[in-house]
């Protein structure tokens, strides 16, 4: 990662050696300083419920009721050198064939089942870092020298950013709303062909004429207009302005109009050829892995949303664009995800948690066979996976009883969730889900060992207060900072979580 003009005045000014970007900024956090990290927020909308995917009851073990209905169980399998389970399907089966040793299952409390609250409270660690989102602060951490340090394909309080006033925009997301289209917005001129045969053929031409014209908008018609004067001390005009003097000088300068087109010319679907625009090298690559990720008609929509939004994941850290992408189900609807659990249960978890999965586990197949570049261009032996961390927000959780038939559920507080990285201790299932309940119990933070609920009669739940439930949100999300080399004063961490020092 090539030390930038901007990042190095930074460090000089405040005295930041070693630091991602100045002590002011980062307020308190520190970063590793040996190139970059990536941290990928998997969105799972609707709840998603962890017994119906890592952490599942035996059918034989589930408790039923008469007055509520038996606890939701599934046939499980536990694939060989895999010290979790799964229930028994193809998809999570061969996730954890492949990534059980770099996986961490664990039961979880989530602090609210309303959605947008509980999605933005996984994404800011409730407050636990001034507000600031986890991507946030990635995007300070790693992305100074970056055009797009924090993109978010979210929606809901997966889009919503923290509630930092003071914070860098820079660090503020991108949001993208099509994956495909996306990378066109980069560029103020490439592309445009109506120019005839005088001297704007000439792409040197027509990039000197822009420049002119941005510098008259900025010196002249900018100060000049009756909204600058009226809102002259605007924090948001201030900050577009600035925007539009440093990042969307980076964007083209990079060459992301090219670098993240993933799709390539497929004739009057998507005419890259007749706009002079060419795709990145990898989107045959891209097209091997993730085969729906391109559009099938002229409005430019991709056959499934998720897999591109992988897409153009795996360009963004391939190119050293982002420090943090935040990706969503969408849905097989385009929009309810695991909320459909409330008419179907059974299905629709096993649907979406197939389709996250399935996306995920291409996503980092593509990671694992792209070297790593250090900032002189040399390749290290390693791979972008192995500085890349994926987080499955789950939300929240469902109710636990299965009624009957095609029975729906309901939010719940109690869950868990799913990461996946090489910078984790994987292989590890913390908590155990309770037959007779349905709950999720927690974990020693130290040791993993877990905290049952032994005492509690068969049928009842155990208190919103009992100690034995499992960790919430701000010791989850510290530590997910501090395996991507990120520490801050108040730090919440569950070191079994962290590689053996």
């Amino acid at each position: 990662m090539a030390l930038s003009r901007r990042s190095m005045l930074l460090r000089m000014a405040f005295g930041g050696a070693g630091l991602g970007l100045a002590p002011w900024l980062l307020r308190g956090a520190r970063a590793e300083t040996d190139g970059p990290r990536y941290l990928v927020i998997m969105g799972c909308f609707g709840g998603a419920s962890m017994i119906d995917a890592l952490m599942p009851i035996e059918p034989g073990e589930a408790l039923s009721l008469t007055a509520r209905g038996t606890v939701i169980g599934h046939e499980r399998h536990q694939p060989d050198n895999s010290n979790i389970w799964t229930v028994d399907r193809d998809t999570p089966s061969e996730f954890l064939e492949n990534y059980a040793s770099q996986s961490v299952v664990m039961g979880t409390q989530s602090s609210s089942v309303n959605h947008f609250t509980a999605q933005s409270r996984w994404m800011t660690g409730r407050d636990t870092h001034f507000g600031r989102t986890m991507a946030e602060i990635m995007a300070l951490a790693y992305g100074a020298d970056q055009p797009l340090p924090n993109v978010n394909m979210g929606r809901g309080g997966y889009s919503v950013g923290g509630q930092d006033p003071g914070i860098d925009p820079r660090a503020l997301a991108e949001v993208v709303v099509n994956p495909v289209t996306f990378p066109l917005s980069t560029h103020g001129h490439l592309g445009i062909t109506e120019i005839g045969d005088g001297p704007l053929s000439d792409p040197a031409v027509r990039t000197l004429l822009v420049e002119e014209a941005r510098a008259f908008r900025e010196q002249t018609l900018e100060t000049a207009s009756p909204f600058a004067q009226t809102f002259a001390n605007s924090r948001l005009r201030k900050a577009i302005l600035q925007a539009r003097r440093t990042s969307d000088g980076q964007l083209e300068t990079a060459e992301l109009i090219n670098q993240l087109l993933f799709v390539p010319d497929l004739g009057d679907i998507f005419p890259l050829d007749a706009f002079g625009l060419s795709p990145s090298d990898e989107a045959s690559a891209i097209l091997s892995a993730l085969p729906d990720a391109f559009p099938t008609s002229t409005n430019g929509s991709p056959d499934d949303r998720l897999q591109a939004q992988a897409a153009l994941a795996y360009l963004l850290i391939r190119t050293n664009a982002s420090s943090a992408i935040t990706l969503t189900e969408p849905g097989t609807d385009g929009f309810l995800a695991f909320d459909q659990s409330h008419q179907s249960h059974a299905s629709a978890q096993a649907t979406h948690w197939d389709r996250v999965l399935w996306v995920i586990g291409q996503l980092i197949g593509l990671l694992s066979d792209a070297p790593y570049y250090d900032s002189d261009g040399n390749a290290d032996g390693t791979t972008l996976w192995d500085r890349t961390l994926i987080v499955f927000n789950t939300e929240f959780g469902r109710d636990k009883w299965d009624t009957g038939s095609s029975f729906g559920t309901g939010h719940h507080l109690n869950n868990g969730l799913l990461a996946v990285s090489p910078l984790l201790r994987g292989n590890q299932s913390l908590g155990v889900p309770d037959p007779s309940n349905g709950f999720i119990c927690g974990w020693d933070p130290d040791t993993g060992e877990a905290t049952p609920f032994d005492d509690i009669p068969a049928g009842e739940d155990p208190l919103y207060s009992d100690e034995r439930l499992p960790p919430g949100e701000e010791a989850v999300c510290g530590t997910m900072l501090e395996a991507l080399g990120i520490s801050f004063d108040g730090q919440q961490r569950l070191p079994v979580l962290l590689p053996e020092a």
